[in-house]
């Protein structure tokens, strides 16, 4: 979908982005992370032109998007920042229908999108369509932040530290309407994030930069368990590197079926991460959980030695 071949971008003799080649699969999310200067968010910018790369080039769909007019650029690319940028004088549905009406839509093909994206979001267009945001609380702007973005149907999703202002619970509610949105719609999203649990969770790859360069990409088991440098096992927690690994495999990566299932408690499923499945053991005192594998119904255990061995 958008790929980055050796692309750079300096400020005032200073590299922010130093000849990174990326590629970001159709329908995939990737979290772009790393350490406050690390270029996450240049990079970001440089995609829809909000900054024009110094070197390298970036295709979108195949094109150089250079040769791509940038308001064109942008209209086929979504944009949602922490500080959600809603026009405080419009009402939510006004605000979400920005660029379907730059676009020309329809009245009618607009009030039918705006309704649909506000459901999707998990704000009822009865309920909310004709507040103003000051109206709603920091997560309900969020999610129209979101609604926003998705309205003129872009084929990407760019997303820079979109929950980093909301509290944790209200953080978690929206990174399930994100995993939710995104596997109904498969709308590719590049996700600027410092928040390690939060991208751990949300990513199906990962790409780590450090000082502009980009360090390793890989799915979040493969990042966390075969980190490439010391400075990728630092950002991912340095001695607390194998507590975080757990956020990242799941119980079918470890559980083992071969074993008669133990008696006692609900089946864990093997979705479920090894980390939730150890804060189960902890609630529970026990130090095995019996696994039920979703795809065939099949039982197993999960044994407290099975998270600690290689």
């Amino acid at each position: 979908m958008i790929r980055f071949e050796g692309v750079s971008k300096s400020f005032g003799g200073a590299r922010a982005v130093d000849d990174v080649t990326l590629d970001v699969a159709r329908g995939s999310l990737c979290a772009l992370v790393g350490t406050s200067g690390s270029g996450k968010s240049t990079l970001l910018r440089l995609a829809n032109r909000l900054l024009e790369a110094d070197e390298g080039k970036i295709r979108f769909d195949g094109a150089d998007v250079t040769n791509i007019p940038p308001v064109e650029l942008r209209r086929r690319m979504g944009y949602v920042i922490q500080s959600v940028g809603l026009f405080p004088h419009w009402t939510v549905e006004r605000n979400v229908a920005t660029v379907p009406r730059l676009l020309g839509w329809s009245p009618a093909r607009i009030g039918e999108r705006v309704a649909e994206l506000l459901d999707l979001v998990g704000l009822p267009p009865g309920l909310h369509a004709r507040r103003y945001p000051d109206e709603l609380s920091g997560g309900q702007q969020q999610r129209v932040g979101v609604a926003r973005a998705l309205a003129g149907e872009p084929e990407l999703l760019l997303m820079d530290e979109p929950f980093g202002a909301v509290d944790p619970p209200t953080r978690r509610g929206l990174q399930d309407s994100l995993m939710a949105i995104q596997k109904r719609t498969g709308t590719t999203i590049l996700l600027v994030t410092h928040d390690v649990e939060e991208a751990i969770r949300l990513s199906g790859t990962l790409a780590v930069l450090d000082q502009g360069r980009l360090l390793q990409t890989g799915t979040p088991a493969q990042v966390l368990t075969q980190p490439a440098t010391e400075a990728v096992a630092r950002f991912f927690g340095g001695p607390l590197l194998g507590l975080n690994r757990l956020k990242a495999l799941r119980v079918g990566d470890r559980a083992r079926f071969a074993a008669a299932s133990p008696d006692g408690g609900d089946p864990i499923d093997t979705d479920a991460t090894l980390e939730a499945a150890l804060a189960r053991m902890v609630a529970e005192g026990r130090s095995f959980l019996p696994v039920r594998r979703l795809a065939d119904g099949a039982r197993g255990i999960l044994d407290l030695a099975d998270l600690v061995r290689p």
